[in-house]
């Protein structure tokens, strides 16, 4: 049984890591779990995005959040929150952004540069940590390994349900069909328009290819090597 006031979970992420795939899957077990109206979701990067207890009492919290505050990993630390990372290779993912959010690569760069940040700056915790380039969107037993996590027992239909929901032709046609949500559902981010429940916005799913920052000019590949130089050695990315 969850307890009477259970603690929020996190899922923090590099952006283009299938954080969003992360999430969803959090949401749903805890939905399956405990019932829609008891689970709450949300995006933040400070404490001060997130409700007042008194909205709280009862509910289970989804946090989604990219590149935090140390604020909020204070505050998540406190309520001894559940945290789930997710990453890709940093140069990959500039592109990726730059590539669906028709965004300058500098412009990418930096919010990517702010995602390692805040994954170096939880790197001594020794959090669950799924990468990108380890496919585990495409990988049903990572489910159940995040269930357990949060102390969870779905059964194996749930799991697989939950898997087909979120499969990358699944959530390509859902991201294709925003327009057709209704419209408290969608929310705009930028020029973009976005599900507020699932948090899949329309450009959500690129080509997924691993190492397509080798396309780029051989002196941007370096200018990018240099400066991803710390989260590449941390994590075990090669140079």
């Amino acid at each position: 049984m969850l307890a009477p006031d259970p603690p929020p979970v996190a899922t923090i992420g590099m952006h283009a890591s299938a954080s969003t795939w992360v999430f969803n899957v959090v949401r749903e077990l805890l939905i399956a779990a405990v019932g829609d109206n008891r689970v709450l979701t949300l995006y933040a990067d400070r404490p001060d995005q997130i409700p007042d207890v008194s909205e709280l009492t009862g509910r289970r919290l989804v946090i989604k959040s990219h590149h935090g505050s140390v604020e909020l990993d204070e505050w998540l630390a406190v309520r001894q929150a559940p945290i789930i990372l997710s990453m890709r290779d940093p140069r990959d993912a500039c592109i990726s952004m730059a590539q669906r959010f028709n965004a300058p690569l500098n412009q990418t760069v930096a919010w990517i540069t702010n995602d390692c940040d805040r994954l170096l700056r939880l790197a001594h915790r020794n959090l669950p940590l799924l990468r990108y380039e380890d496919r585990f969107f495409d990988d049903a037993p990572v489910i159940e390994r995040i269930a357990k996590r949060l102390s969870l027992t779905p059964s194996p239909d749930v799991i697989e349900a939950i898997f087909a929901r979120y499969r990358t032709s699944a959530v390509q046609a859902f991201a294709q069909a925003i327009d057709s949500l209704p419209d408290e559902r969608v929310q705009m981010v930028g020029a973009f328009k976005m599900d507020r429940v699932t948090q899949i916005l329309g450009p959500h799913i690129g080509d997924g290819r691993d190492g397509k920052w080798y396309d780029l000019a051989p002196r941007l590949q370096v200018e990018l090597t240099r400066l991803f130089g710390p989260f590449l050695d941390r994590f075990g990315y090669e140079r």
